[in-house]
């Protein structure tokens, strides 16, 4: 597996009429290959903020790695876009959010493992966190160019929104790497 072929799979299922489905195929297909993945995206940290794990952005879409130390855990967020996750190693607990009333209410738990994928709709927020002893890594495959698009936050502790402040953000993400669980309101 080559970076490149992942991004012509990619760049291709983003300009299909239904980017998501053509994105869920290529995940569906690359599942018994995770490893051969991670080997490919082994010079990408997946750390430090979403500009230093992007590997391809594009109107259409964007790719990342993105890593999760052990005892990581976000603040309740949006990706502004259809996202999808394919875990590559380790273990990733999502808590998943919907709105209702204009507010956050807990929709339910998914626990990724090695080869899992989980969708999530535009209107998704989710928390994302490591809940085993060696780090979380996964492809992410977001519907658009994630760097630009409008996001939102939730404070952990208040579950007050916020437009995405990376800044604020890292505030948050500690905030909620202490807290006992993901927010359940």
């Amino acid at each position: 597996m080559k970076v490149h072929e992942l991004v012509a799979r990619f760049a291709k299922a983003g300009e299909s009429s239904a980017a998501m489905t053509a994105a869920r195929a290529e995940l569906d297909a690359l599942r018994g290959d995770v490893g051969a993945i991670e080997q490919a995206l082994r010079y990408i940290s997946g750390t430090g903020g979403n500009a230093r794990q992007v590997f391809y952005r594009s109107p259409t879409i964007t790719l990342l790695k993105v890593c999760f130390p052990n005892g990581r855990r976000t603040p309740p967020h949006t990706h502004g876009a259809w996202a999808q996750i394919l875990l590559l190693s380790g273990e990733e607990k999502n808590t998943l959010y919907r709105r209702e009333n204009g507010r956050l209410r807990k929709a339910g738990e998914m626990t990724l493992k090695p080869g899992s994928v989980l969708p999530m709709l535009a209107e998704t927020a989710h928390v994302a966190e490591c809940i085993g002893n060696v780090p979380a890594i996964g492809l992410h495959v977001y519907g658009g160019d994630v760097l630009n698009l409008p996001r939102q936050m939730w404070n952990p502790e208040t579950m007050e929104e916020h437009a995405l402040d990376w800044t604020l953000y890292e505030k948050f993400a500690q905030a909620a790497s202490k807290a006992a669980s993901a927010p359940a309101p």
